[in-house]
């Protein structure tokens, strides 16, 4: 089990240059301490034109020593002082999840797909139970697969799936394999029964 710690950004009109600067210097402070950060940019569906940071840890403990290190961090602090004078976007966040399920291959994945289902507690293990079959799926498609639900967040009725892809012609060919896969139709809709998929985006990674 591993955790995650997200921050959500929609830029100003035309700030977006600005900000994907700023955001860019953050990551590396974020990373000088611990953080496993990387930055994407929403570029289809849900929040598209959106910045997102993922900072992931092994341990709360861990991602909580991290925090107080970045905090104090002159670069984070100049870039916290940019944005108090100087805004350039809304910010969301930080809220926390707990990874439930991940497989990695090894290699670079530059963009992400997020299905974000509305679950009940109770049903999180039943929507575990689709896991291995997608599993399997995932594999054919040299996809892969995490799922995750939230830890300190304000929506707590959420299971987001994330299917991780080389580039955007590997993900194009992916969803051109399973538009008419009967096991992965099947699988969604045994899913359907239990949970609401409610949105879905694709994300570009930028660092």
């Amino acid at each position: 089990m591993s955790y995650t710690a997200v921050r959500e950004f929609t830029p100003y009109d035309g700030k977006d240059a600005v900000l994907e600067a700023r955001l860019k210097r953050a990551v590396g402070a974020m990373g000088n301490h611990g953080a496993n950060s990387i930055l994407f940019k929403v570029i289809i569906g849900d929040r598209a034109g959106d910045y997102e940071i993922y900072n992931w840890y092994e341990t709360v403990g861990a991602g909580a020593r991290a925090m107080k290190g970045f905090m104090t961090d002159p670069e984070m602090m100049a870039v916290n002082a940019e944005r108090a004078a100087d805004p350039v976007a809304e910010m969301r966040g930080p809220w926390v999840g707990r990874v439930i399920h991940n497989n990695t291959k090894g290699d670079a994945r530059m963009v992400s797909v997020h299905r974000d289902y509305a679950v009940s507690r109770g049903d999180v293990p039943k929507m575990m139970e689709l896991v291995p079959e997608l599993q399997t799926i995932t594999d054919d498609l040299n996809a892969e697969l995490g799922v995750g639900v939230p830890l300190f967040a304000e929506n707590h009725q959420m299971m987001r799936v994330v299917y991780r892809f080389k580039d955007l012609e590997h993900w194009g060919d992916s969803v051109d394999k399973i538009a008419n896969d009967a096991n992965f139709a099947s699988l969604v809709e045994k899913a359907n029964t239990i949970g609401v998929l409610t949105e879905s985006r694709v994300l570009m990674k930028l660092s």
